[in-house]
């Protein structure tokens, strides 16, 4: 029972985070200036981190300690996340979808999933990997120093944020929204597991390459 209320807590907070990425995303889309758009999407991670909801690009940085540490139950985690996200963004596509902006959101979402979609798969593990790289960033920065330099901490959540957005980056749970309100799956479904992967791989590239110069540096004392 324990478990099961853990596992639930852990979905109901993937599912708001995935929320809040949709949110960012309609407000992304909604602007003309692309520059504004991706300064406002990040109003979505920031209140994940606030508010301490559940995101896939912000927690899978911290699989490669988890799995050195055999805490074998965190990819059990990281899947409910994943899942969780899935259902958030499906739902704040199916809410708007239903409201007067929607057909135009939808028309821009397709335009959107029809690029990815029909993209090699290098290329999406290439752009998701850029992307794991600048969340891990936004979110250890802001987790780590967050009452010390609080205003710091905003600014690295928003540029890390506004950066894969204008670079072209792919961010999984974001595409999930898109791929919702564009209505491409089930076809878009091996692209966002790439980008996912994608996504995996760069968000643990930086705390992996810091232990790894660190079991080099304490070698080269002895």
């Amino acid at each position: 029972m324990k478990l099961l209320k853990g596992s639930l807590q852990t979905l109901l907070l993937a599912a708001l985070a995935g929320f809040c990425i949709g949110i960012g995303g309609i407000v992304f889309l909604m602007q003309d200036n692309k520059l504004a758009g991706a300064f406002l999407f990040a109003v979505g991670l920031l209140t994940i981190l606030v508010f301490k909801f559940n995101l896939f690009t912000g927690m899978v940085g911290y699989l490669g300690e988890a799995l050195l540490e055999r805490r074998w139950s965190y990819l059990f985690t990281l899947l409910l996340v994943w899942l969780g996200n899935l259902i958030g963004t499906g739902l704040s596509a199916l809410l708007v979808g239903l409201t007067r902006i929607g057909d135009g959101l939808a028309a821009k979402c397709a335009l959107l999933s029809a690029t990815k979609t029909s993209d090699k798969w290098y290329s999406l593990l290439i752009l998701g990997v850029f992307c794991g790289i600048l969340m891990y960033i936004a979110v250890d920065t802001f987790k780590k120093r967050i009452g010390e330099k609080d205003f710091l901490c905003c600014i690295a959540v928003f540029m890390g944020v506004m950066v894969f957005i204008l670079a072209g980056f792919e961010h999984s749970i974001a595409d999930m929204f898109y791929f919702w309100m564009g209505g491409a799956f089930p076809k878009a479904i091996p692209a966002l597991l790439w980008i996912t992967l994608g996504n995996a791989i760069g968000g643990n590239l930086i705390p992996m390459g810091l232990l790894a110069a660190e079991k080099l540096s304490e070698k080269a004392g002895k």
